[in-house]
């Protein structure tokens, strides 16, 4: 450390003390401007006039680092003018009467080694605090960026979704069939189609619904869609349809995270027999005279989720007056009611409707309870239902057309 004192001179002890403990001492009697500039930790400059005050300007400009110690003798402060000059001088980092500053130095040394830790410290606080600043700055334009492909990937996603969906359902003689599509804000991953096959008396069902939203839901709508129209005659059962759109989406989507659970079904009008593959969370609820008719619950993957696999299907024999309802897993928040799931909230509708419900009217009373819940909440997914009601006179229908 470099000591630099002006206009006043160490005794031999203080000098010797300083340099032991590492310290340089440079005397000058007088300051010099002109002097070449070097760096001193500290300077001490003896004061005894008010014109030597006015040098400490001088000073601060060329030590601009240093730590400034003032000497001064305690009668000069009974001159009220150089009193007045010392207390209005706003630079001072320590003031030492002459008659005792050697024995005080160790203190302002201390006192000088905290106040440049805390500089050093509170440059390094700006400096990180720069770097921050700039991190957050290069943040948000980043997620600005990201919001605005967001919104046009949501955007494209609903158009093609809007694109996709089937503008009307096929007319069934026997079979009353209500379906209601509500889009969630973001571009949810339903899907769903109802078409009819070549021979006139089968019918297929197909409904889907993605846990991934945006664009990889309309992409994977795209690709279901395109398949359904290329090969919905080429498969004679729903398992090896099921199996089929399974390998072809793993082969594009090989990720296990892009899944989706997927119900197909193929309705016979004639035989009135449904036989569907459920893949993942998709499961028909079967209304019969009043009762929930029980359907074994075969648990396949989703689909995309395991390459190769061996779907399994099952057959409902379905009777005049039954009422099937098939529904995406973004009915399930709407309608829950406390502890009761969504499934079971339906069945409790069903049971207010007696043994034969009317599929519009059920699908009114679902609407009414999804419309309360969106003007408090916003839908999060979204929500597809399709209800397919056996007219009572349906097995004469059957009948006249086997003869």
């Amino acid at each position: 450390m470099k000591l630099l004192f002006i206009g006043i001179n160490p005794s031999k002890a203080f000098q010797k003390t300083v340099v032991s403990h590492g310290f340089s001492c440079v005397i000058s009697e007088k300051f010099v401007s002109s002097e070449k500039k070097q760096n001193y930790e500290m300077v001490v400059v003896s004061l005894k006039q008010v014109k030597d005050l006015k040098q400490l300007e001088t000073i601060r400009k060329k030590f601009p680092v240093s730590w400034i110690c003032a000497v001064i003798h305690k009668t000069d402060l009974d001159d009220p003018a150089f009193y007045s000059a010392l207390i209005e001088n706003e630079f001072k980092n320590t003031v030492w009467l002459a008659d005792s500053w050697e024995s005080t130095f160790w203190f302002s040394y201390q006192q000088m080694l905290e106040s440049q830790s805390l500089t050093k410290r509170s440059k390094n606080l700006e400096t990180e605090l720069s770097k921050v600043k700039a991190k957050t700055v290069a943040l948000s334009e980043s997620s600005n960026k990201l919001l605005e492909k967001f919104k046009k990937d949501v955007d494209l996603a609903e158009n093609i979704q809007r694109v996709l969906r089937p503008r009307s359902s096929p007319q069934i003689p026997g079979i009353s069939l209500s379906v209601k599509f509500i889009p969630s804000l973001g571009g949810g991953g339903d899907y769903y189609d109802i078409f009819e096959f070549g021979d006139k008396k089968r019918f297929g069902v197909l409904l889907a619904d993605s846990k991934s939203h945006g664009m990889a839901a309309a992409l994977l709508s795209v690709l279901l869609k395109l398949r359904l129209e290329e090969m919905k005659d080429r498969f004679p059962d729903s398992k090896s349809f099921v199996r089929h759109v399974n390998n072809e989406i793993r082969s594009v989507y090989n990720k296990n995270e892009t899944t989706m659970s997927l119900l197909y079904g193929i309705l016979d009008r004639a035989s009135l027999t449904f036989q569907f593959t459920s893949a993942g969370d998709l499961h028909p609820i079967l209304w019969r005279r009043g009762n929930v008719e029980p359907i074994s619950q075969i648990k396949n993957p989703e689909i995309g989720g395991v390459e190769h696999f061996e779907f399994r299907e099952q057959t409902i024999k379905m009777l005049p007056g039954d009422l099937m309802v098939l529904y995406t897993l973004g009915l399930e928040a709407p309608i829950k009611k406390r502890s009761m799931s969504g499934e079971e909230r339906i069945v409790e509708l069903l049971k207010s409707r007696g043994n034969s419900p009317e599929p519009l009217s059920m699908q009114n009373e679902l609407m009414g309870l999804i419309d309360e819940y969106t003007s408090k909440k916003k839908l999060k997914d979204d929500v597809t239902l399709i209800q397919l009601a056996v007219d009572e006179r349906a097995m004469y229908v059957a009948k006249a057309e086997g003869d």
